[in-house]
């Protein structure tokens, strides 16, 4: 019996630390990507106050489109894409050349995006 209810608490306490995990609200979120940038790219204060404002404004919009867009996957997808495109353009505004160079090149990894032509896909010389 004590076995049973250590078990309960046990997946009753897992499954309350999930919960709590995916609903972090965006300022949570936007402070977690903000950390991470400042470590990888060595941010300065400065950087950091901006590129935090410029992450927070994204989650915002982000999490906006997908309560006005949940029954239309289209226009979220499109939304979606207008949004990361002008977080990119602010950031290109607050980060140096290198940084978002460096920014760039770990966006690509964690996204599976070939670095260099010919990496996948198909070959720029087939011809159908």
């Amino acid at each position: 019996m004590k076995k049973f209810i250590f078990l309960l608490a046990l997946a009753f306490t897992t499954f309350t630390s999930q919960a709590q995990t995916a609903q972090t609200n965006p300022e949570a979120r936007a402070q977690a990507m903000t950390t991470t940038m400042t470590q990888h790219l060595k941010l300065n204060p400065a950087q950091a106050a901006k590129v935090k404002e410029i992450n927070l404004a994204s989650v915002q919009q982000l999490e906006k489109a997908k309560k006005d867009h949940k029954n239309d996957p289209r226009q979220l997808k499109a939304t979606m894409d207008l949004i990361s495109a002008t977080r990119l353009e602010s950031l290109k505004g607050v980060l140096s050349v290198t940084q978002f160079q460096q920014y760039q090149q770990q966006r690509e990894r964690k996204l599976g995006i070939p670095s260099q032509a010919g990496t996948g896909g198909v070959p720029q010389e087939y011809n159908n």
